[in-house]
């Protein structure tokens, strides 16, 4: 059965107000549940092994302790200014946007989207039912030229932090026994359920990721590209993350790509997409009512 929520608070403000509904959207699936925020963020992300749609309130992979999920923009405007921006649910929101619910070939979906006069930035999240994922489809576009575009998207995994549990997780980059490379995978383990939560691409965008050891307020692009500041494992309560580089992007110039957060009952079945590196896209038809031109990237490099 399909979910897809907005809060009743919003939604009676909607009703009063005669306005189109831009509200937190909350989407559940039998295995997945995520609520995202006005920021383009998760408040609530919780995973049911079983596929029998039991989310306890004391499971939930990112609201625990100081709850962290985000992400980072930094570049260089035309004028040579550096310019960076960040929007997480504990440090705050350096961009403003709408969420809404998003259909499409896909059984779960909502986009955020925002734009200012440098770029306009849209996330499409969304999945099937029977995924153990959350697949995410960003659309970056240039207004103005611009130089070292870099884009990350950040966690802070809590599996296990419940009461009596453990923050701490078991952290590494890529996945030795599946031929994941450190570049394209960066995940944890629940110190005590095992239970995986990372982040994976693979395509032909610069990327990186990366494990930092301030657990709760790292956006910076800049770090995960580095490959962090904890190397490629580490123990305890710690955060990860992945980044992109789009480079020097001309005004007009639009880069589409696909990535997601990827969970599992244990390492050995985290659901990484089966085609390496391609998250199925959504259909032509919901990604024109987003108002997206194509499914490819277009982008032209400055000389």
């Amino acid at each position: 059965m399909k979910i897809f929520t907005l809060s009743i608070a919003a939604l009676a403000a909607a009703l009063t107000s005669g306005t189109t509904l831009a509200a937190p959207v909350l989407l559940e699936s039998q295995s997945v549940r995520v609520n995202i925020t006005d920021g383009g963020v998760f408040n609530s992300l919780r995973f049911d092994p079983t596929g029998t749609g039991n989310f306890p309130a004391d499971k939930d992979y990112v609201s625990p302790g100081i709850p962290f999920e985000g992400f980072g923009i930094r570049l260089t405007d035309s004028t040579g200014s550096a310019r960076s921006y960040s929007n997480s649910n504990s440090g705050g929101l350096s961009l403003s946007g709408t969420t809404s619910v998003a259909s499409g070939s896909f059984d779960f979906g909502a986009t955020w989207s925002t734009t200012t006069n440098l770029f306009s930035l849209t996330h499409l999240f969304y999945f099937n039912e029977g995924d153990q994922r959350v697949n995410i489809q960003t659309t970056f576009t240039a207004n103005a030229n611009l130089d070292n575009v870099r884009i990350s998207r950040a966690v802070d995994p809590d599996p296990d932090n419940y009461s009596g549990g453990s923050a701490a997780t078991n952290n590494q980059r890529g996945i030795a026994d599946q031929g994941v490379s450190l570049e394209d995978f960066v995940g944890s383990l629940g110190a005590i359920s095992g239970y995986p939560l990372g982040l994976f691409y693979s395509g032909p965008i610069a990327h990186n990721t990366g494990i930092v050891g301030a657990c709760c307020s790292v956006t910076d692009p800049d770090v995960y590209l580095a490959g962090g500041n904890q190397g490629n494992s580490s123990s305890g309560d710690h955060g990860i993350g992945l980044a992109f580089n789009l480079g020097d992007l001309l005004s007009g110039d639009t880069v589409v790509w696909n990535y997601a957060y990827v969970m599992g009952g244990s390492l050995d079945t985290i659901d990484i997409p089966v085609e390496p590196g391609k998250v199925p896209e959504p259909g032509s038809l919901a990604l024109a009512c987003l108002g997206l031109v194509g499914l490819a990237a277009a982008r032209r490099r400055k000389h």
